[in-house]
């Protein structure tokens, strides 16, 4: 795939931001590449083919969403009906299970 260059700019109202890559610093390089998990814009670099975002945040649960989980653990619920009634997989929940040790 030949992808053409095309510099991205984003138009926000009395302001112009110009992205470029964090990784090579080239602004005419860089494209939109889909949304991330948390809803940011990404952007690829087809100079340097790495994908980035503005500002990435976090995706990680809460803690106060961790510590439900855990006190339904507690009260003797199993692990599989915690991971579907949470939306969690049960790999998360043994790595919450072990750092709490």
């Amino acid at each position: 795939m030949v992808y053409s260059a095309i510099v991205v700019t984003l138009k926000i109202p009395a302001q112009e931001i110009v992205v470029s890559c964090p990784h090579c610093d080239k602004s005419e390089a860089v494209r939109r590449s889909g949304k991330h998990r948390g809803g940011n814009q990404r952007y690829q670099c087809t100079s340097c083919n790495k994908t980035f975002c503005l500002s990435p945040g976090t995706t990680a649960h809460p803690p106060e969403f961790r510590a439900m989980v855990l006190k339904a653990y507690q009260e003797r619920s199993s692990m599989r009906g915690i991971s579907r009634t949470f939306g969690i997989s049960r790999d998360t929940l043994y790595t919450w299970l072990a750092e709490k040790k």
